[in-house]
């Protein structure tokens, strides 16, 4: 089951109706953050992002899933791949692209924590 099924509206696409890579980034990082923060049990900062390949574009219209695998978790932080797929208007699902990210858990002064530890003030 994918973590975060989007729709590519005009807002995220270039004059050709091809969505732009700073958007699908903004998914990445909405994705995993959902994940990363269920697992460390509080706020997640992304700070790492490998380089990653679109295979093919995701166009206007087309509905974007994104996947979310743990592949280590470690005492602050968690390391995700993250598999993009788009849906098109036809019905075809094609691969977009693959990611790896690295979450670290930060407490409110935005400082590295223990994996499921609490901070005050964080609900």
């Amino acid at each position: 089951m994918p973590a975060l099924r989007v729709r590519a509206l005009p807002i995220s696409t270039d004059a050709y109706g091809r969505v732009q890579a700073g958007w699908l980034m903004n998914q990445i990082d909405l994705a995993g953050s959902l994940v990363a923060e269920r697992e460390s049990c509080g706020p997640v900062a992304l700070v790492a992002v490998n380089a990653f390949q679109f295979s093919l574009p995701i166009l206007l219209g087309d509905v974007v899933n994104l996947y979310v695998e743990k592949l280590r978790v470690g005492q602050k932080s968690i390391t995700l791949k993250i598999t993009v797929s788009s849906e098109r208007m036809s019905g075809e699902t094609v691969f977009i692209t693959e990611v790896i990210v690295t979450f670290v858990a930060v407490d409110l002064q935005g400082k590295s924590r223990l994996l499921g530890e609490t901070s005050a003030g964080i609900p």
